[in-house]
C-alpha cells in the first residue's frame, strides 16, 4: 500500500486532484478526504499530512506467463503485456510511444500464444493509469500501465473468463 507525505496522488506524485462524495467514516475527521488524481484517476485518502493509495481490487491477482497478451484498437490492433488479471479485472502495460488510445471504456481481447486460447469482446472501464519510462533494448520507452475492471460480461462471458484464468496461471500447471 503506497503511502507519501503531502497532499499528492501516490501513484503518479501529481498534485492534481478531486473529492469524491464516498465519504467512509473515518473522513468525517477534521482534515481528512477521500480523493481522485484528475491526472491517472487513481482514489486516495488524505489525513495526518500523508496520502495513502485506496486499493479497490477484492480478487486475488494472478501474474500470467508472457506468452498471455491484450489486444485492443479499432482499426488498427494493439497489443500489451498482462502484468495482472482477475475475474473482476485487469492490469496491462503497452508502449505509449507507438500505441495511444484516449477512451476509457473499451472491449479487449485476450490471447493465450502458447495454447491459443483466446477470449474476444471483453468490455472493460479503464480505472488507474500509470506512465513510466522504461529502459528497453538500451533505449528510454515510455510505457503505459492500464488497470481495468471488466464491465457488462454477460453469463457466457463470466463462465469463460473463469475457466480461461486458472488456466493461464503458471503456477496450476505442471
Amino acid at each position: 500500500m503506497p503511502i507519501i507525505p503531502g497532499k499528492k496522488c501516490p501513484r503518479c506524485r501529481t498534485s492534481h486532484y478531486s473529492p469524491l462524495p464516498e465519504q467512509p467514516w473515518f473522513l468525517r475527521l477534521p482534515g481528512a478526504a477521500h480523493l481522485v488524481c484528475t491526472d491517472c484517476g487513481q482514489d486516495f485518502y488524505f489525513f495526518g499530512g500523508i496520502s495513502v493509495l485506496h486499493e479497490r481490487r477484492a480478487n486475488e491477482r494472478i501474474q500470467p506467463p508472457h506468452t498471455l497478451l491484450v489486444r485492443f484498437g479499432d482499426g488498427e490492433q494493439k497489443f500489451a503485456q498482462i502484468q495482472d488479471i482477475t475475474t473482476a479485472g485487469i492490469g496491462f502495460t503497452y508502449t505509449l510511444d507507438k500505441q495511444k488510445f484516449l477512451c476509457d471504456r473499451l472491449t479487449i481481447d485476450l490471447f493465450n500464444c502458447k495454447q491459443g486460447a483466446f477470449l474476444k469482446d471483453l468490455p472493460v472501464r479503464i480505472v488507474s493509469s500509470e506512465v513510466s519510462v522504461q529502459n528497453v533494448a538500451g533505449q528510454p520507452t515510455t510505457m503505459m500501465r492500464n488497470g481495468a475492471r471488466f464491465i457488462d460480461l454477460n453469463r457466457t462471458q463470466k463462465k469463460l473468463l473463469a475457466h480461461f484464468i486458472p488456466a493461464s496461471d503458471p503456477k496450476k500447471q505442471t
